[in-house]
């Protein structure tokens, strides 16, 4: 037969119980707004039975109840949601960062302006038309030489721009090191995070190991592990033991693995043609630029090089352009004339000590212009630059062919090659600006389900509190009524 305590215990259990799921309770209503939070919940059980052994009977269990524990402090987590979610956050990096440079990107093309480059453009051959109606004509001539002179500039402007844009990617200074731009600065916010994550999984160990429950350790490191997923494509394993956890994971960053304590990552730059960006990763090379077919292309990381290749490109056409413009208009002038003409525009886009722009002479003196080629110059406008060498712009006064050899824009006329330019960041910009949103519908509806499971109802928690309370307020009534029996039994029996 238990004792004449046996009792008070059972209602000290209870007690305790109670109070320890209201204060779980009391932590997550604390922590509804704390970021990477997970919902915690006391697993109520009742303890071990207490077996009453008689003389000559059997000794069977389960004949008294002995009370109530709290045995352990569950995190209410779906595993597969984190996994969707890391992925959705990846997905939805690559194309933000994308979207906001190419929204940068176009606003160096204000197209179409009056004040724009195809219309300078434009502008710019039309003077040559005037010039050829009057050849010696000084305002044409300063015309010429002023529209081209704007031409240029805003070239210029346009390639210096993308430069910079570029450069606030990636920086390089002139022996090919790294030493700024975003992916620079995501690259050490990725060391940090792995440094933090390494930090938590062995404070996690060492709780686990004690047989206690790191819930908000977990969370704080399931946090990083969201953040990391921002920059590239993350894989997380939590390993057990005999089918419990340990605390550890293995944890992968574009294929290769970054538990380790001695991994980190680095960013390479290599010059050449063409350029490539490369991520070091514990002694593995991972290139964003010639991105692994094997892995899923997500992440600020690869999303910042792709735009950032997309620049190269850009500038690279812009400088054709200019080039091409120079060289035949060069050819066109000097038809017919021993010596040659000088130059009409002079430099190049990517050269900040000989910029492309007009003669310095033609600007302090138009009159230096010949306008006797003007209409051929003119011609150009609506001319394909297929590459073709020798092509007949016409016959000059003595019968002689004015030829040219054509720069290869692709068969597209300058203009025309200007336009597919704009084109092609119209085009990317505004995929970028609609995958973007929809990667972060993707990514908000993947969250709501997560925080469905894991996140902190208010409404439920202060149900789940008046629950406890009066589960609270039972066991010390239970402990009050005990009470009075013993002192009604110790204190008013003789």
């Amino acid at each position: 037969m238990p004792g004449t305590f046996f009792g008070l215990e059972i209602a000290r259990r209870g007690l305790l119980t109670h109070r320890t799921a209201m204060d779980i309770t009391g932590h997550n209503v604390a922590n509804a707004s704390t970021p990477g939070y997970t919902r915690q919940e006391a697993v109520i059980a009742a303890t071990d039975p207490y077996a009453n052994p008689t003389l000559g009977g059997k000794l069977l269990p389960g004949q008294l109840g002995t009370g109530v524990e709290a045995t352990m402090i569950r995190r209410i987590k779906n595993e597969y949601l984190d996994v969707q979610a890391r992925d959705s956050i990846s997905s939805r990096e690559y194309w933000q960062v994308q979207e906001e440079i190419f929204g940068r990107i176009e606003a160096v093309f204000p197209e179409p302006v009056a004040s724009g480059i195809a219309s300078t453009l434009t502008r710019f051959f039309n003077t040559w038309h005037d010039l050829n109606n009057t050849p010696q004509d000084p305002g044409v001539k300063a015309a010429v030489a002023e529209t081209g002179g704007e031409l240029a500039t805003m070239m210029r402007e346009a390639y210096q721009q993308l430069n910079d844009i570029s450069i606030s990617i990636l920086k390089i200074d002139s022996g090919g090191n790294v030493t700024g731009g975003q992916l620079k600065d995501q690259v050490d916010a990725v060391n940090e995070i792995l440094r933090q994550i390494r930090e938590l999984t062995e404070s996690i160990k060492r709780v686990y190991a004690q047989g206690n429950q790191p819930n908000d350790l977990l969370d704080r490191r399931d946090l990083l592990l969201d953040r990391l997923a921002e920059y590239g494509p993350v894989s997380v394993t939590h390993l057990t033991d005999g089918g419990k956890p340990t605390g550890e994971i293995n944890l992968t960053f574009f294929g290769v693995d970054v538990i380790s304590a001695d991994v980190t990552v680095s960013l390479e730059y290599s010059a050449g043609s063409p350029e490539e960006v490369k991520l070091q990763i514990g002694g593995k090379e991972v290139s964003l630029t010639d991105y692994p077919a094997s892995l899923p292309k997500v992440g600020g990381l690869a999303g910042l090089e792709e735009v950032r290749s997309r620049i190269s490109g850009y500038m690279y056409n812009l400088d054709e352009l200019s080039q091409a413009l120079a060289s035949t208009i060069k050819q066109v002038l000097n038809h017919g004339h021993e010596p040659p003409q000088i130059d009409f525009f002079t430099g190049s886009l990517g050269d900040k000590s000989d910029p492309f722009a007009v003669n310095p002479e033609i600007m302090k003196d138009p009159t230096k212009i010949d306008g006797t080629n003007a209409l051929y110059v003119a011609r150009l406008a609506t001319i394909g630059m297929d590459g073709t060498a020798g092509y007949k712009l016409g016959e000059d006064a003595g019968g002689n062919p004015v030829e040219v050899d054509l720069a290869d824009l692709g068969s597209a006329t300058f203009n025309e090659y200007f336009n597919a330019l704009l084109a092609d960041i119209g085009a990317r910009s505004g995929s970028a600006s609609d995958m973007a949103e929809s990667r972060r519908t993707v990514a908000e509806q993947v969250e709501s389900l997560r925080q469905s499971v894991s996140g902190v109802n208010l409404d439920e928690e202060l149900s789940r509190l008046i629950q406890y309370q009066y589960g609270y307020q039972a066991c010390a009534r239970v402990l009050a009524a005990i009470d009075e029996m013993l002192d009604y039994l110790i204190n008013r029996t003789g």
